[in-house]
């Protein structure tokens, strides 16, 4: 067999920048390109090293460590022991998963798998080495997927981190929701000032009926559409406001007694806030039902919790 080593070096080394990179992207730190073009030309030589009377050296797992443990040193450098670790699990992390998610490519399009009259043979069990093909082709692809993957779940921690438990006191009835502190939501009711929430209106249609919500929502309570007068309608507010796709340029919007807001184990009770019903859902997932004002959890909390 034939080994062209220098066209092994190449593409071992673009896989070894690609791996520094994507775990500098994951970590969210500042990265030098000319750092990790040694750090990848580090890890790149073992291809030759491999080939010397020290190669046997590097199948042993200390070894493996002491190696990749310069490779991180050499692409980020050494700050503290905390920021050096992180840096090593996570170019491990990243390492395992492109390099098992290329193996399980692998082993899905695998279709050959060799059979005698006694059963499977034990040694060719998992088929033939990764082809050129999968690996020029499927790591960039590997490597792409992983890193939306990780910015998708960035962003859900992140909403997480904004969601609130939410009481809305409406009458003698009382609604438990999730709510989504939005930063960019500076809705309020030009005459009081009041800040406008958003509340999906099938968490209404539960408890007032579906023929109700709708009359609210097309502003449609002087009795024209056939709906029998509710006392919901008193409660009604139409604040200005246009949405992408909304035809009516106004919100109809209801006066609770009460909302309560609770988050990072504090309390928020506020009378002077208007709901604003929407017929979408405001979350694809069902992650929250509602979309809070800042407002709402600003200034000093009516409860501390524990």
């Amino acid at each position: 067999m034939t080994l062209y080593l220098d066209v092994i070096w190449v593409l071992n080394y673009l896989i070894d920048y690609l791996l520094l990179l994507l775990t500098a992207l994951v970590l969210k730190r500042r990265h030098s390109k000319i750092r990790f073009t040694f750090g990848a030309f580090v890890a790149s030589l073992i291809v030759f090293l491999m080939f010397t009377p020290i190669g046997e050296w590097f199948y042993h797992p200390v070894t493996k460590l002491v190696y990749s443990a310069l490779i991180v040193f050499v692409a980020f450098g050494y700050k503290r022991f905390t920021y050096y670790i992180q840096g090593l699990l996570m170019f491990y992390f990243v390492t395992f998963m492109t390099g098992g998610a290329l193996f399980a490519l692998h082993f899905f399009w695998q279709s050959e798998l060799p059979i005698s009259s006694e059963g499977l043979i034990p040694h060719a069990s998992i088929g033939s080495p990764i082809s050129w093909m999968l690996v020029v082709f499927g790591f960039p692809l590997v490597w792409y997927f992983s890193k939306h993957r990780f910015e998708t779940i960035e962003v859900k921690s992140f909403n997480l981190h904004q969601l609130a438990e939410v009481e809305v006191a409406i009458g003698e009835h009382i609604f438990h929701l999730k709510g989504l502190i939005d930063s960019g939501n500076q809705l309020s009711d030009p005459i009081t000032k009041a800040p406008v929430m958003i509340m999906q209106a099938n968490q209404l249609e539960e408890v007032f009926g579906q023929d109700v919500v709708r009359a609210i929502i097309q502003l449609e309570t002087d009795g024209s559409s056939g709906t029998k007068r509710h006392w919901l309608f008193d409660r009604l507010r139409i604040v200005p406001f246009r949405a992408v796709g909304q035809a009516n340029p106004y919100l109809p919007a209801i006066k609770p007694d009460q909302v309560t807001v609770i988050h990072q184990n504090q309390r928020f009770k506020t009378s002077q806030v208007l709901i604003g019903v929407q017929a979408i859902d405001l979350s694809p997932e069902g992650a929250y039902q509602a979309i809070l004002h800042p407002k709402q959890v600003l200034g000093a909390p009516s409860e501390q919790l524990a």
